[in-house]
């Protein structure tokens, strides 16, 4: 149990320094990550959190951000539904601490899996280190997108855990896998663990290719396929009314239910980028240096140059070793994935066969998984030079030198014409000045020369490392423990400009200070302002501001925001109207308030307040404009015009061709043509999260329109306790017939599905948990880890 421990804790020390070391300013300067993708969800937590203290009911729908849209089944808001979250939170272990221990928590996994195959403990170390530190993990993390990091750091964890089970063959293993691929999918980054159960799919056609009977083949599959069945089903408080929201989602937009080609695919990497691998300024850096063909980046999918060449050196030395196969494997399919539609034969065949394949966008993202199978095959390839380097190995090794001496020599005497190549590669700059374009082109130039200089030096030493230790002039320990120490300085240059970015990078910090986002998320003139007014209202943020978040912390419902799962039937609206940029459709949404940066002209408009709007990106002044018309949040109109499609709608209600105070377009109408309504009245509405009630008085059957987004699947109404029909009105609102009389009408969110799926996690938590305690007794007797 000693020589399990021991390297088992050293190893974790040193993941938490190389942490402290990575994240320095994070956590002993009290600096924290504050990029818009960081801030935006941060504020909707924030509402969300006092929602939820308040009612004591997880909440489910937002009405802040675009006029309202679900949480859970939108994938936000979900830290108190992963249990290992929720566990740690009872010490008081905050979101930013929660990453950090996942950090390091990929790591020990990377180091786990390598030993599982009896590596060498510096070898092990090295791959758990290696994937903790790829610029991809850290990126995450300061960027603000914590979902993704911590989901990935359960990637070599369920390879552990499914290849334990496919060995043993033991209940306790079913209940350990079943907890951790359960987790992963919990944490909510179903893109990640999707890529996560296709790498685990390899794996088991692998370990069950190679059975030795077909009895026993058949068990580990039954074995392995109730294990991640039960894993679904402690996911199942995220994805049962996730799967239920995905057709009304824009992600489920295209046909067969998933994402339309084109959005599915902007983010392909194209083939001449993979060179960032081994060379991290190849493409740019980030940010405006980036020249790739992605729309943009926060950083390059840089392995380690020490890692990558340990990692075909593990593919070479271990060729003949399954698992090594099977990382080459995985390897070779997530690289043809991420290329996406610049390598259209493998993605094609994915999108439109594989299951829930077509649903996620970003096939870049396949890479992180790259950058674990790149990092456990130099954990392999470390081990084999801890071995005697001799015969094919020397002789590749004076291959590998003498090209790295070549290369040297070129660069040296041809630099101005090699840098006169590179540079005519370079587009032009989307800037503001030719005297910037010229910056951000020197910038470039210097990230590859400093790119290329740093691959000749570490691959010198690297070469000469690997013939020292062939000449048996340093042991397998010390060469082993000088190829780590220079692949994780490796590894951390590139790293600490992406937490640190230098002055001259064209890339600013990510980082501030507590204090000052605090005082960002702190009321201020403006937001005081618009609180002070107490009706049912919408604000408008105009240009730059519309996907500011804000306003959720303090109450205020916003037409505007930010989040890439919102309504399709929204997101419709958005693109036709060019975010909203229509008097008569403002109007219609309630909108009592305009905030803009910039002077507005438009008679409606009158300027009713000046102030400051303290946002993270720091202060700014804006003008609140009052929209004079503007329509309450329940009104009845005269008329109702049946339409079916949902572009003549649009096309009748930015043509100003209806009257929305009197008429309504109505789809899926059980009548033809026009139909006249009576007159009626909302003598009261209270307007909850997930509640509206109005009282309503009508002389005759008539048709009330809710300012409210169309979203049949959770939203119900009841008049006098029977449910009706909600139609889809105006293209996006709601609108149900009223019968004459006095009425109580309430419109309500359905909880069931979420409800239902708590319960099933729950469940499923408590049966994986009871087989993994099974084999509690037996830990010692089988060999703990391995």
């Amino acid at each position: 149990m000693k020589k399990l421990i021991l390297p088992f804790g050293a190893s974790l020390l040193g993941y938490l320094l190389l942490s402290a070391g990575v994240f320095y300013s994070v956590l002993f300067q009290g600096l924290v990550p504050a990029s818009p993708d960081s801030v935006s969800p941060m504020a909707t937590s924030i509402a969300l959190d006092a929602l939820y203290q308040e009612t004591g009911r997880y909440p489910l729908w937002q009405p802040w951000s675009f006029s309202g849209m679900p949480t859970v089944e939108a994938f936000t808001y979900l830290n108190g539904l992963y249990y290992p979250g929720v566990f740690l939170g009872v010490f008081q272990v905050s979101g930013l601490w929660l990453q950090l221990l996942h950090f390091v928590f990929g790591g020990l996994g990377g180091f786990v899996l390598l030993r599982y195959f009896k590596l060498h403990d510096i070898a092990a170390f090295l791959g758990g280190a290696a994937f903790m530190l790829t610029p991809y993990m850290v990126t995450m993390f300061i960027y603000g997108h914590g979902s993704q990091l911590m989901t990935a750091a359960y990637m070599p964890w369920v390879l552990w855990a499914g290849i334990r089970l496919l060995d043993s063959m033991h209940p306790s293993d079913m209940g350990v896998l079943a907890l951790l691929a359960g987790f992963q999918l919990q944490r909510g980054h179903v893109q990640i663990a999707y890529y996560t159960w296709l790498l685990l799919f390899l794996l088991i056609v692998w370990k069950v290719a190679t059975g030795s009977s077909a009895a026993k083949r058949f068990k580990k599959s039954a074995m392995i396929f109730v294990a991640l069945c039960i894993a679904v089903v402690i996911s199942a408080s995220v994805y049962l009314p996730v799967f239920e929201y995905t057709p009304f989602s824009v992600r489920g937009s295209g046909s067969g239910g998933g994402a339309a080609y084109d959005y599915a695919t902007m983010w392909s990497m194209h083939p001449r980028e993979f060179i960032t691998y081994f060379l991290p300024g190849a493409a740019g850096f980030g940010g405006i240096t980036y020249w790739g063909k992605m729309p943009f980046t926060d950083y390059p999918n840089y392995a380690g140059f020490i890692v990558f060449c340990l990692a075909v050196t593990g593919l070479i030395a271990e060729r003949r070793n399954g698992f090594v196969r099977f990382l080459a494997g995985g390897t070779v399919l997530m690289v043809f994935l991420a290329f996406g539609k610049y390598f259209s034969p493998v993605y094609d065949l994915f999108y439109h066969f594989v299951p829930f394949f077509s649903r996620f966008r970003v096939p870049s993202m396949a890479l992180i998984v790259v950058s674990l199978t790149l990092a456990l095959l130099a954990g392999f390839g470390l081990h084999a030079v801890m071995q005697e380097i001799k015969g094919k190995g020397l002789r590749l090794l004076k291959g590998g030198a003498l090209l790295v001496a070549l290369s040297a020599l070129v660069f040296l005497f041809f630099e101005t014409s090699f840098e006169g190549f590179i540079r005519s590669l370079f587009p032009i700059p989307r800037v503001e000045s030719a005297e910037l374009a010229q910056m951000v082109d020197q910038v470039r130039w210097n990230l590859w020369k400093s790119s290329f200089l740093g691959m000749v030096c570490f691959g010198g030493i690297f070469a000469a490392l690997l013939w020292l230790r062939s000449k048996q002039v340093i042991g397998a320990v010390l060469t082993a423990s000088f190829l780590t120490l220079i692949a994780l300085v490796d590894l951390l240059m590139v790293d600490r400009q992406i937490v640190a970015p230098s002055t001259g990078s064209l890339q600013s910090s990510q980082l501030v200070s507590q204090r000052y986002l605090e005082r960002a998320f702190a009321e201020d003139d403006v937001t005081a302002f618009l609180r002070a007014d107490s009706d049912v209202f919408r604000v408008y943020p105009a240009g730059p501001l519309f996907a500011e978040n804000k306003f959720s912390v303090f109450g205020i419902e916003s037409t505007g925001g930010y989040h890439p799962a919102k309504l399709q039937v929204y997101d419709e609206l958005l693109q036709v109207s060019k975010n909203l940029a229509n008097i008569d459709v403002l109007q219609m949404l309630n909108v009592r308030y305009v905030v803009s940066m910039s002077p507005l002209d438009h008679p409606l408009l009158d300027v009713v307040h000046e102030g400051e709007l303290r946002l993270a990106r720091g202060p700014v002044r804006v003008m609140v404009y009052r929209l004079a018309g503007s329509m309450p949040r329940a009104w009845f109109v005269r008329e109702g015009v049946s339409e079916k499609e949902v572009m003549d709608v649009y096309g009748k209600l930015l043509g100003g061709e209806i009257d929305v105070t009197t008429q309504a377009l109505v789809e899926d109408a059980p009548w033809i043509g026009g139909r006249q309504f009576g007159e009626a009245t909302v003598s009261s509405i209270e307007v909850l999260p997930e509640k509206i009630s109005l009282s309503v008085q009508a002389d005759q059957e008539a048709f009330l329109v809710l300012s409210e987004v169309f979203f049949p699947l959770r939203w119900k109404v009841m008049i006098d306790d029977h449910e009706q029909q909600v139609f889809k009105t105006n293209g996006l609102l709601r609108g149900v017939s009223v019968p004459a009389g006095e009425h109580r009408v309430v419109f309500s969110f359905d909880r069931r599905g979420f409800e239902n799926g708590s319960r099933l996690a729950f469940a499923g938590f408590a049966v994986a948990l009871l087989l993994a305690g099974t084999g509690l007794s037996g830990l010692k007797r089988r060999g703990g880890f391995k």
